[in-house]
């Protein structure tokens, strides 16, 4: 029997900056935390984070960018559902992170965490009346859960990337950065799970048929890392297990090239996909 939640925060009135919203489990709790992205690309990202602790099962989404059917009837097939969630982390407000769909439909029960530099930005989409907790540098999921946050450059507001720091091993999570800065590769360093974007071959987004600007924006150094350039930050976060890929372009990347230049690599490999969930990536276990 779940116990009741802990009383949400008032909406969209207070960054929850290293403020616990719940006290840490016992120490002397097992845990087990897995990862599954659920879709990621263009058209969508959502990744559900679970934690079970003698038995019960809760659950973080990591981005809502699909609708909300889509992601309600993948949930399920993992044997989920919106009950179970308690957390929500948007990494920033783009449309293929944040469905808008879910102005209407988030689940009242749930935390809403979003960086305080798009809390402005929270009304646009609907997202006024909800039990928003803006965030800068850290906050805690509704379990005690510590999670640490580095703004990284993406278009004009910058997107999150996060440390959940769970008790055995960390996830880091990091899509749509524009650069890998020395503060980034810092704060992720040593995750025991690293989530990252791999979002395009620069050969390939050349060679497309997409206009100059865009091209500009992709590759500028604040909008999505190429290949390499993940390469590069896994090198020098150094995941200790696992390394998912995020964002695979489908007009500029492919799957084959990407699986081809991790060959070899000291780490387990998961790479996502717009059209199907991944298996579950074990974090802690």
């Amino acid at each position: 029997v779940n116990s009741l939640p802990t009383p949400l925060p008032s909406p969209l009135m207070s960054i929850t900056d290293g403020a616990p919203t719940a006290p840490p489990p016992p120490a002397a709790t097992s845990l087990t935390a897995e990862l599954c992205v659920l879709a990621s690309g263009s058209a969508g990202n959502c990744s559900v984070l679970t934690l079970s602790r003698s038995g019960v099962r809760r659950a973080c989404l990591i981005d809502l960018g699909l609708s909300p059917r889509r992601t309600t009837r993948l949930l399920g097939e993992l044997g989920l559902g919106l009950h179970h969630v308690d957390d929500i982390v948007l990494t920033h407000l783009d449309t293929d992170h944040f469905h808008p769909g879910w102005a209407k439909a988030l689940p009242c029960h749930c935390t809403l965490h979003v960086h305080a530099s798009h809390a402005d930005s929270c009304p646009h989409f609907g997202l006024f009346g909800l039990h928003a907790a803006p965030f800068e540098s850290a906050f805690r999921l509704r379990d005690g859960t510590p999670v640490r946050s580095v703004l990284a450059a993406h278009d004009d507001h910058g997107v999150a990337t996060l440390r959940f720091c769970l008790p055995g091993g960390c996830l880091g999570f990091a899509t749509d950065v524009g650069r890998v800065t020395d503060p980034i590769v810092e704060h992720l360093a040593g995750v025991e799970v690293l989530a990252i974007e791999s979002n395009y071959c620069p050969v390939m987004q050349e060679n497309s048929g997409r206009p100059a600007f865009l091209k500009r924006r992709i590759m500028g150094g604040a909008g999505h890392l190429s290949n390499h350039e993940a390469i590069e930050a896994i090198a020098r976060i150094a995941p200790r297990s696992h390394v998912v890929l995020l964002h695979l372009s489908r007009q500029c990347n492919d799957p084959d090239l990407v699986a081809s230049l991790h060959e070899g690599v000291a780490y387990g490999l998961t790479i996502t996909s717009q059209d199907r969930p991944t298996e579950w990536v074990r974090i802690v276990g």
